[in-house]
């Protein structure tokens, strides 16, 4: 006969040996125990009319509009996320490209304000003034691109 414990723990496994979830390891031990253990033979036999009575269930179908609002429910949400997605992206490329245009746009400046401007006699000493108003104007430039394109991206899902 075998040990307490161990009878205790294959009787929790034979479930899993029914349902076939046990390496060949574990089932050679049980079938072992199941030859010296009457109790655990009856207990084996209770587990597989359960499993003999619900394998003759029939399984549960889900009715056609059921399943139509849960595909379209699932399709809205992925377009959803998609969307998010590209908004996410078109945010940081307008925002790259603000600084990259207030980047790029600094020497132009300069040369504005420094050269073509000084031939008019004007004097600029606080450039600085003048660059943050450039700056804000390209980031105003940008942001309106960013609402431009989210507008039409509403109105296309709308028309879709």
């Amino acid at each position: 006969m075998s040990q307490p414990n161990e009878h205790a723990r294959i009787r929790e496994m034979l479930g899993l040996y029914v349902a076939g979830a046990l390496d060949a390891g574990e089932e050679s031990l049980i079938l072992k125990h199941l030859g010296a253990c009457a109790e655990c033979a009856a207990e084996l036999e209770r587990w597989q009319s359960i499993t003999g009575a619900l394998r003759g269930l029939r399984t549960p179908q889900p009715s056609a509009a059921l399943f139509a609002r849960t595909r379209a429910a699932a399709e809205a949400r992925l377009i959803e996320q998609a969307e998010q997605r590209h908004n996410r992206t078109v945010l940081v490329l307008v925002v790259v490209f603000s600084w990259a245009v207030t980047l790029a746009g600094w020497p132009i400046f300069r040369f504005a304000t420094g050269g073509v401007l000084s031939l008019l006699d004007l004097q600029f000493r606080e450039m600085w003034i003048l660059f943050a108003a450039f700056t804000a104007l390209t980031w105003l430039a940008g942001g309106s691109a960013a609402v431009l394109l989210s507008a039409r991206r509403r109105q296309e899902r709308r028309l879709a």
